[in-house]
């Protein structure tokens, strides 16, 4: 009973939210697939939700990258993590394009394609942001985003916030926490 006492709280690599009030919420936003996808259809699951756009140059298709090895270092425990792709550009992005850029990384990966006003009310529910730059002559334009990484736990609270910049494995230690320490 005193080794329960002085046992050490896991310290999280990724920014600690637990008890905030940030509950998951999709508000019924269609996959790349045509499918309607609700947070209620997630809940036992790790949720990793991350935003962005194919057309991003760098930190999307980094942060997929990492999200992939993420689900490697898991192995049998993958099956837990969902990993949720929201387009901040459903402009471009059409289900085609989402779909085969989505399932580049793992086949397992949703995306989700909102409206311009689901987006909008999701990224204020999340407090991120994006804006569109100017286009160019080719009607090419850049997209500013958040690139913040959102983890839920199986009952939908927000737990952990990551970066783009954090490493897979300490991503993967604390999912793994998570799974195996349900909230």
């Amino acid at each position: 009973m005193l080794a329960a006492c002085n046992s050490t709280p896991h310290e999280f690599h990724l920014t600690d939210v637990t008890g905030s009030q940030s509950k998951l919420a999709l508000f019924k936003t269609p996959t790349a697939a045509g499918k309607t996808l609700t947070a209620e259809a997630l809940r036992g699951k790790i949720v990793a939700l991350y935003f962005g756009y194919t057309h991003c140059p760098d930190i999307c298709p980094t942060t997929l990258a990492k999200l992939q090895a993420v689900m490697q270092r898991l192995d049998g425990a993958a099956d837990d993590l969902q990993v949720v792709f929201v387009t901040v550009d459903p402009k471009r992005d059409t289900p085609a394009v989402l779909e085969r850029y989505i399932h580049s990384f793992n086949p397992r990966f949703i995306a989700l394609r909102p409206d311009p006003k689901a987006l909008s009310k999701l990224m204020s529910r999340y407090h991120l942001t994006y804006s569109y730059g100017k286009p160019n002559a080719l009607g090419n334009y850049s997209v500013n985003h958040t690139s913040t990484l959102l983890i839920f736990d199986q009952t939908g609270q927000m737990r952990l916030i990551g970066r783009h910049d954090d490493n897979p494995k300490e991503i993967a230690d604390d999912i793994a926490y998570l799974i195996n320490h349900r909230g």
